[in-house]
């Protein structure tokens, strides 16, 4: 341990770190409900899908397989954001902005769910790119010299 004057460093813990805890939980969350609904398109054999009046013909099923995919990356970099990691911090920001994105594509379809998922999103990215950083342990100080 590295001293100062007689004094052991400890690592500054803030109580900011309690937003990425709840922006890493909020994504672990989101990772299952897309493996839920990837699992449930997989299991789908529909080609035609009826929303507001309009018909949409698609593979349900390769639909399936991308949310489970989507599911898997989010619950991936939250697990890594939770452990202070670098790369967890930069691939959750980008999830954050492609959830942005894809939710602004679909307002038309479900304006309600698109509008908290987005504010949603705002809130992961603000907690990642402020307080991100807090969430690195420095465990062992001495070992960075």
């Amino acid at each position: 341990m590295a001293t100062t004057a007689g004094t052991t460093r400890q690592p500054q813990v803030t109580g900011w770190t309690n937003w990425i805890v709840i922006a890493g939980s909020l994504m672990i969350l989101s990772g299952i409900v897309h493996m839920l609904y990837g699992f449930a398109g997989i299991f789908s054999q529909d080609w035609y899908v009826y929303m507001s009046g309009t018909t949409y013909m698609l593979s349900v099923s390769d639909w399936g397989w991308t949310m489970l995919a989507i599911g898997v990356l989010l619950v991936g970099s939250a697990a890594l954001l939770l452990a202070g990691n670098m790369f967890g911090r930069i691939f959750g920001a980008l999830l954050a902005v492609v959830g942005m994105v894809a939710n602004l594509a679909l307002i038309e379809v479900t304006p309600v769910w698109s509008i908290i998922a987005i504010a949603v999103s705002i809130f992961i990215l603000y907690a990642i790119i402020a307080h991100g950083g807090e969430m690195k342990r420095d465990d062992h100080p001495e070992q960075l010299a």
